[in-house]
């Protein structure tokens, strides 16, 4: 009779085990967090349905049609991040360990059709769940996945022979999308501009942006060649200076040239 009790114990000790493993396996949908931030503006709840629906071709169209706001969501987590090709987009099935909850605790389990963001990059190495933002501790076991391709360019590098003019196109669709999910964009003093005002303020600048200068949209900067970030201000004065230094010179020479130009050609006779 004891050993009947202590198999029954046994055997509800091992029910609870498993109700409760099967309340925790779920990785990512499990109320439990890290950071929803990296789908602000995206329709996840609509991704969700086209992914248990099977519809992966829709789901990949969702992505292509708001790549601006998800590459917007990762730079504002990483904002030294340079290159968009750092960040690449992959629609995966498999099995994850260790995933780490808002909470601090970890959770292994089996997902399906989830965004999952890559980031390699000298900065940052990173990969979470578009969905809740949790750190992987173990790599992801896919046992299927898609390239959803990499992040929309957000850094615009001016070319010799380029001008604002050249960019201004994937300019304006920034700047709707930096306003529409209000990343802050500042001007050279710091303050925050509106969306409205970015475009003329970039326009102000037109004519002292140098080859080689760097737009980085999405934190409202612009970067010399060397990587620093320009004072626009500074860099105005300086031409300024430089125009003038170049009038004052070609002022110089003209009372020479005009006095060389009355001088006689040849030897004068005796």
């Amino acid at each position: 009779m004891k050993t009947k009790s202590i198999i029954i114990a046994t055997f509800v000790a091992i029910i609870l085990v498993a109700f409760a493993s099967c309340k925790r396996t779920d990785p990512i949908h499990n109320g439990d967090p890290v950071d929803t931030t990296y789908a602000t503006g995206f329709p996840l709840n609509q991704f969700h349905e086209l992914g248990s629906a099977g519809d992966t071709a829709a789901q990949r169209y969702l992505v292509d049609q708001y790549r601006k706001q998800l590459t917007a969501n990762v730079v504002s987590h990483y904002p030294g991040i340079q290159d968009e090709k750092n960040i690449r987009f992959v629609l995966g099935s498999g099995y994850a360990k260790d995933v780490l909850t808002g909470s601090g605790k970890t959770n292994s389990g089996r997902f399906k059709n989830e965004l999952i963001i890559i980031i390699d990059d000298p900065a940052i190495k990173d990969t979470v769940f578009l969905a809740c933002g949790n750190g992987m501790l173990r790599p992801l076991k896919f046992k299927d996945q898609s390239d959803f391709g990499v992040a929309e360019q957000w850094r615009f590098t001016i070319l010799p022979g380029e001008g604002l003019a050249h960019h201004l196109p994937e300019l304006k669709a920034w700047a709707k999308v930096a306003g529409d999910l209000n990343i802050p964009i500042r001007n050279e003093k710091g303050e925050i501009v509106s969306q409205e005002t970015y475009l003329n303020y970039l326009g102000k600048y037109k004519s002292v942006l140098f080859p080689y200068d760097v737009i980085d949209i999405l934190n409202g900067k612009v970067y010399n060649r060397f990587g620093q970030e320009v004072q626009f201000e500074r860099r105005l004065q300086e031409t300024q200076k430089a125009n003038e230094a170049e009038k004052a010179k070609v002022k110089a020479k003209a009372p020479k040239a005009k006095a060389n130009a009355k001088k006689p050609n040849g030897k004068k006779r005796k």
